[in-house]
């Protein structure tokens, strides 16, 4: 007969320290800077991922608000459901024909801070964010940023029928941890969830994966990676 393990047998946690919200200042790369989301981002963010690009919505929980200022009514409750745990950022480029615009949204959300230490992280990339080394560096800001705040875990959540959304989950490095069944009802119709997660001590090897990854050396004079961050990263353990 099988014997339970006493609670002892845990881990203990030598850091017991809280964690940290995100602060208001920008989280700035080399391709993008992240700035908490205000009013003066809503028509870049309407031109680059509004009702013209239904096609964004299609794993959205809601439906693309149908006019400017619907848009920005939309907006303006991301605005309100701001507060100390949740950070919404408008992802800006920093340079190329677009820079300057924002052209997506990224939100931290940060749990438990005095106990558990569980962070979120999600994003709602317009185009021109889609499989580019910008796309990827705002996971690499935000999961460092996140970490360096003295968050223990960093989740990813998503429908499990976005296979896009998985599939960029296990390329920046988080381990798929099951599906949830009949997690949520959006837009009329069932969601079951899968989660994802990077841990603390995972960290560092993602980390270093991602900076090299985007290393101008990684990529040729068409922009075309040389390695892929997957093998990046299995080359570090």
């Amino acid at each position: 007969m099988s014997v339970n393990p006493p609670p002892t047998a845990a881990a203990v946690i030598p850091n017991t320290n809280p964690a940290h919200r995100p602060g208001p200042e920008p989280v700035t790369g080399q391709h993008v800077t992240l700035e908490r989301l205000t009013q003066k981002h809503f028509p870049d963010l309407y031109e680059n991922i509004g009702p013209a690009h239904a096609e964004l919505w299609t794993w959205w929980p809601d439906e693309p608000p149908s006019t400017p200022s619907k848009f920005d009514d939309y907006l303006n409750g991301l605005l309100n459901l701001m507060t100390d745990d949740l950070a919404v950022y408008a992802v800006i480029f920093l340079s190329g024909p677009d820079k300057g615009k924002a052209h997506g949204l990224a939100f931290a959300l940060s749990q438990d801070r005095e106990s558990n230490r569980v962070a979120e992280l999600g994003v709602f990339f317009g185009l021109q964010l889609h499989r580019t080394r910008a796309g990827t560096e705002v996971a690499y800001l935000l999961g460092d940023l996140l970490f360096e705040l003295n968050h223990r875990r960093l989740q990813w959540k998503t429908n499990a029928l976005n296979l896009s959304s998985r599939k960029a989950a296990e390329r920046y490095g988080f381990v798929y941890e099951g599906t949830f069944r009949q997690d949520q009802i959006n837009k009329g119709r069932n969601r079951d969830s899968s989660w994802y997660s990077i841990i603390d001590s995972e960290w560092p090897m993602c980390k270093k994966a991602f900076e090299m990854w985007l290393e101008d050396g990684n990529f040729d004079e068409q922009q075309r990676q040389k390695s892929r961050i997957e093998e990046i990263r299995e080359s570090l353990r």
